[in-house]
């Protein structure tokens, strides 16, 4: 019985290392150029990795017999997992093909820098921002999301190093913490169409297909200490 239990509780530990191996995988057309801003996920869409500049994203616990789905350009594709530890995607207008890589396995949770966002999100369309009737996209999302507010970031002209901070990161933005502090910033993480930033973007809802505010921004590391604002921009 003991060597039983033994042998039991190292094949549980054996599975559950496995289900958290993580799986890497690159998008790109025909022509072999990556593919950005798309959003791959197994199950749930809310649980979505994106597709970095170069075409790399990172998902984990994927099962061999899951389906990916590939959401770009309005289009959603399906590819089947079929055993795969990694997958080189080739995406066209009509279909998509994927093929196990064994580079891409290689690379392990190095190969990206985040993977799939787990926590709490929001999001606000392109049509509501529209309704507010507001021109500026930070002055129309205030009120569309709770917890998230605008907030004018000003430092005091007597301070030179508060006097730098103005410089850098002063005026309207949003906050998307509750708590408030006059002695640091509170700014979110800005992210537009896959570029970072701490400045609060000059932008009209004109140019915005849609806003996702990520309260907890864990995945981006101390960048999303006070959450993440990613903002899709109209092709």
């Amino acid at each position: 019985m003991k060597a039983f239990l033994t042998l039991f509780f190292a094949f549980v530990a054996i599975a559950a290392v496995h289900a958290s191996e993580p799986f890497n995988g690159l998008l790109v057309d025909f022509n072999g150029k990556p593919i950005k801003g798309a959003r791959v996920y197994v199950h749930n869409p809310k649980h979505y990795a994106k597709s970095d500049k170069e075409g790399k994203f990172g998902l984990t616990d994927v099962k061999s017999t899951d389906t990916l789905h590939v959401k770009t350009h309005k289009m959603t594709y399906e590819i089947p997992v079929n055993g795969s530890k990694g997958m080189r995607i080739t995406i066209g207008e009509l279909s998509a093909t994927g093929a196990e890589d064994q580079e891409l396995i290689r690379m392990g949770t190095g190969y990206v820098k985040k993977r799939e966002y787990l926590g709490p999100r929001s999001g606000v369309t392109h049509e509501q921002l529209v309704a507010t009737g507001q021109t500026d996209l930070i002055q129309a999302m205030r009120g569309l999301v709770a917890g998230v507010r605008v907030v004018n970031n000003d430092y005091g002209k007597d301070d030179k190093v508060k006097q730098e901070k103005d410089r850098i990161i002063s005026g309207p933005n949003l906050s998307i913490r509750n708590s408030m502090s006059f002695n640091a910033p509170t700014n979110p993480l800005w992210v537009i169409d896959g570029t970072e930033s701490i400045i609060p973007p000059s932008l009209t809802v004109m140019e915005v297909e849609s806003v996702e505010i990520l309260k907890d921004g864990a995945g981006y590391g101390t960048r999303g200490a006070n959450g993440v604002i990613i903002v899709t921009l109209k092709k």
